[in-house]
């Protein structure tokens, strides 16, 4: 019970733990993004196979870039949160 009421009172603000865990949740997101998205193009291959080659090339880049774009956000978020803590 203790626990539950330091999440739930308002002496703790909770902008850092949330930042951090909607990081983590949008990570996971992505990945399983990136997962299905190859696994599209690998059983693609029987139909078109350029563009099945060129999907299983640039989906692995297109998941980092996510991945990256995701944490820069995350700090953004962070240090605005930070600002706000020493104003």
């Amino acid at each position: 019970m203790n626990m539950l009421s330091n999440y739930l009172s308002f002496e703790k603000p909770m902008g850092e733990v949330l930042t951090k865990f909607l990081f983590y949740v949008g990570m996971v997101l992505i990945l399983v993004w990136g997962l299905r998205a190859l696994w599209h193009w690998i059983t693609f291959f029987d139909n078109d196979w350029d563009t099945a080659l060129w999907g299983v090339i640039k989906t692995p880049f297109i998941v980092i870039l996510k991945l990256l774009v995701l944490r820069v956000l995350s700090e953004v978020v962070l240090a605005i949160l930070r600002m706000g803590k020493k104003a």
